[in-house]
């Protein structure tokens, strides 16, 4: 996903694509995006994703790891 698309993709479901933690994709709902800055990296987005499942499990990643469902 780029920066572009998180106003159109808050509050709808997307896919978790961490080849390290799902590597089936996992459905989630995009509920925040944060800039952040780091000496190494500079400035960088990422995404809030809550989980449907179950409300209250929160994962925090960076926004190339998610893919907007059509």
């Amino acid at each position: 996903m780029r920066a572009e698309d998180v106003k159109r993709a808050l509050g709808k479901r997307v896919k978790f694509t961490s080849p390290k933690l799902f590597p089936e994709g996992a459905d989630y709902v995009l509920t925040g995006a944060v800039l952040r800055h780091s000496i190494e990296r500079g400035y960088f987005y990422q995404a809030e994703l809550t989980d449907i499942t179950t409300k209250n499990s929160v994962i925090y990643c960076g926004l190339e790891e998610v893919e907007v469902e059509k």
